[in-house]
């Protein structure tokens, strides 16, 4: 069985090339492939098969459960996103029964991790930007955490579910404090001690050689009297020659030493967690965490730049620590806080490489959010909303399969609408999966859904599918959000015909792709797609047309935008019905 690279979630299923390219690639072993990677990459393989990443302590990433495909079961892999140049190109090894099919990737047309950060927003690049949409998306997802008291904050009774839904459609946040996290830890605890070390940074006495007047010479090394009886003449005056001057030893003071090192990269590092978190935040307006880090990053940069001025390098990595990182006591606080924000830069370069996985993550919390705050809805059950401490390949929510089932009445008629997260892995015995009710067919998981509404009609039973997928572009001129739709429609009308065909069953299901919008984007263009054509004159309205099944709209992580999006989705939502229904 033949796997394939998929440059589109839904792309095993896709025709048409997208924007000019294709949307899955065929590999063979030894195969060197160039894929573009404006949205990440996928991996179709047997269900059996083993990947492996040559050279990355990487690990693959399911998506989703096994599905039928031409000669048996397939699934499909998540691959990461390269954060730094030599990630780009990236060996894969695929095993099945023995055999090894060994590939090339390369992924072209996308940004890499920025290394550092920017005085103004107006200064920073479009790498710059998406490090700030990313570090927004993963503050948006933390808001469901409860923190200190949560009886004070939100009140005793509320899930994570209602404290996401009180943070993004309300504006109560402004008056609320920003999210607790390492940089804002150091700006309580540093400040301190580095303006007293980095005032005063410790100094050696270097020993150097250097030629100087025979009256200032106060010291000789065994270097300094072999070249001295290497020079010409009998006496010492004579070796001195006509300027009389001769090598010695003299000491001079220099900061150039490790610990120095260390602390100016403290410093470079700080400053640009601190901005990274004020522009996460800016929403949390007078915040005084945010007030907190801003003045730490000031007082970061000030010293950094004393620093540089000094001649002091950037220390040269893996860093073994000497005894004056270890055993002073300023310069080992500085040590542990360098290793702190070190970890968290480790931290980032893995949410860079799983940021579609993220913005997956954050969609699903946007559909059942956008449909808990339906007036028409009733709740039935909810999943418990628990937010990790760490990621999972760029997962942070923890929550069910089956994430919330609605009861909602529409026009009198009632309907159960189940949300279900199509990326969870099912376990392989069937007698150990207690959620067999709550798991999609298996063809939408070859369709890479993100997020699955099932809607089923209290009166007659009959029932119907929202696939939803959360798309994010990882480069500076993203693919229109009309192709996006094209594309994805295609790919649903092809997998419906064929398991009509296959199973003899008729499926009802449409499908919605969510594209995400970093600031550097222009999206105004095409902020929904239904799934008409309508002119740019036309106001926007939700029809059918030419059979088309699916919707496009694209949403903000900005909290002031998501209602608009979110209103948007409830006409989607309310189209779909009529139709699946009609």
């Amino acid at each position: 069985m033949i796997p394939f690279i998929l440059t589109v979630p839904w792309g095993l299923y896709a025709i048409t090339p997208i924007a000019g390219f294709n949307a899955k690639h065929a590999l063979k072993n030894g195969d060197t492939i160039t894929v573009d990677g404006r949205y990440g990459a996928m991996l179709a393989l047997p269900k059996v098969a083993e990947l492996r990443f040559t050279g990355r302590n990487w690990r693959s990433q399911s998506e989703g459960g096994a599905f039928s495909w031409r000669d048996g079961p397939f699934r499909l892999c998540s691959l990461p996103t390269a954060a730094q140049e030599r990630e780009q190109e990236v060996g894969l090894e695929i095993r099945e029964n023995g055999q090894v099919l060994s590939v090339t990737l390369k992924m072209d047309n996308h940004l890499l991790r920025p290394c550092g950060a920017h005085n103004s927003t107006q200064d920073a690049g479009p790498a710059d930007m998406m490090h700030g949409f990313i570090l927004q998306v993963l503050a948006r997802i933390r808001e469901a955490e409860s923190e200190h008291d949560p009886a004070e904050c939100w009140g005793a009774s509320m899930t994570g579910w209602d404290r996401l839904q009180a943070a993004w459609l309300t504006k109560k946040v402004r008056g609320e404090e920003a999210p607790l996290d390492l940089i804002v830890e150091h700006a309580e605890r540093l400040p301190r001690r580095i303006d007293e070390t980095a005032s005063y940074p410790r100094r050696v006495l270097k020993r150097t050689r250097e030629l100087m007047a025979i009256d200032r010479i106060q010291e000789l090394d065994n270097a300094c009297i072999e070249w001295l009886i290497r020079q010409p003449g009998r006496s010492v005056a004579e070796k001195a020659g006509p300027r009389q001057r001769l090598f010695g030893v003299t000491r001079e003071e220099n900061l150039d030493t490790l610990e120095n090192r260390v602390l100016k990269d403290l410093l470079r590092l700080s400053a640009n967690e601190a901005h990274a978190y004020s522009q996460a935040n800016k929403r949390y307006g007078n915040s005084e965490r945010v007030k907190l880090v801003n003045r730490y990053r000031s007082l970061c940069r000030r010293h950094y730049r004393d620093l540089d001025d000094a001649g002091i390098l950037r220390p040269t990595h893996p860093i073994n620590p000497n005894y004056v990182l270890q055993h002073d006591s300023r310069y080992r606080i500085i040590w542990n806080a360098y290793r702190e924000i070190l970890s968290g830069e480790q931290r980032k370069d893995d949410l860079w490489r799983w940021q579609r996985r993220l913005w997956a993550d954050f969609t699903r919390l946007a559909v059942v959010v956008a449909i808990d705050r339906l007036s028409s809805k009733k709740r039935i059950a909810m999943s418990p909303l628990h937010i990790n401490s760490g990621q999972a390949n760029g997962h942070w929510s923890d929550t069910y399969p089956l994430l919330a089932v609605f009861m909602l009445n529409r026009h009198n008629r009632f309907l159960i609408i189940e949300v279900l997260d199509t990326t969870d892995v099912p376990p392989d015995d069937p007698n150990e999966d207690k959620d067999q009710c709550s798991r999609p067919t298996s063809w939408i998981y070859g369709l890479g859904c993100t997020v699955v509404i099932r809607l089923t009609n209290c009166d007659n039973g009959y029932s119907g599918s929202l696939c939803i997928w959360g798309v994010h572009g990882t480069a500076t001129e993203p693919i229109s959000l009309s192709d996006l739709v094209y594309s994805a429609d295609e790919a649903l009308q092809k997998v419906l015909s064929q398991e009509a065909i296959w199973t003899g069953q008729t499926f009802n299901a449409r499908g919605l792709v969510i594209r995400s919008t970093p600031d550097f984007a222009n999206m105004s263009a095409d902020q929904m797609i239904p799934p008409i054509r309508c002119s740019k004159t036309e106001s926007i309205k939700v029809g059918a047309e030419q059979g088309n099944l699916v919707y496009g709209i694209t949403l903000d992580v900005d909290p002031d935008r998501i209602n608009e999006t979110f209103t948007w989705f409830d006409v989607i939502l309310n189209d779909s019905i009529d139709r699946l229904f009609a």
